[in-house]
């Protein structure tokens, strides 16, 4: 029989110290990335529970002038309700105005107002968004666009409510 005999001590010690030098993480490295990690989500978890990501369109604030006018057909960027959220305002061909969050309800890529095709175009990933309802009609969007109430008065166009 040739090599080291299982009872022979000096053998088995060093097979483990050569086993232990061979690996890639220790104990206590291991304990450590795992405190680490544990630490990193105790964190992230008090962040999401103190506020400080929100959902776009969620900040509160007063009317805001968006556009002095609005022709049919045409369509204007704004922010609304803070100036971290992006909207868009539409007087559809009846003359009816629309505004929504210009973030899509999928993967928050910006929401595009696509004059000739007559709808609301987010081109991450091909979704589409009706006009007049703020409705995905196509691609992987399941969820309506944010609206925006907007209201027409003597001195333009205003932002007046975010409606989530």
């Amino acid at each position: 029989m040739t090599g080291p005999v299982p009872s022979d001590d000096r053998a088995i010690r060093h097979l483990r110290d050569r086993i232990q030098r061979d690996a890639l993480v220790t104990r206590r490295d291991y304990l450590r990335l795992l405190v680490t990690a544990s630490g990193g989500l105790l964190a992230g978890t008090v962040a999401v529970a103190a506020g400080l990501f929100r959902r776009p369109g969620t900040g509160s604030s007063g009317p805001k002038r968006v556009a002095r006018d609005l022709e049919p057909r045409q369509g204007i960027a704004f922010a609304y309700p803070t100036s971290d959220d992006p909207a868009l305002a539409v007087r559809l061909a009846s003359g009816e105005l629309v505004g929504y969050s210009s973030v899509c309800t999928h993967l928050a890529c910006g929401v595009l107002y696509r004059r000739d095709e007559r709808d609301l175009y987010c081109p991450c990933h091909e979704g589409r968004f009706d006009l007049r309802t703020g409705e995905p009609v196509a691609g992987p969007p399941t969820r309506p666009l944010p609206r925006v109430r907007l209201e027409e008065r003597p001195d333009g166009i205003w932002a007046v409510d975010a409606i989530p």
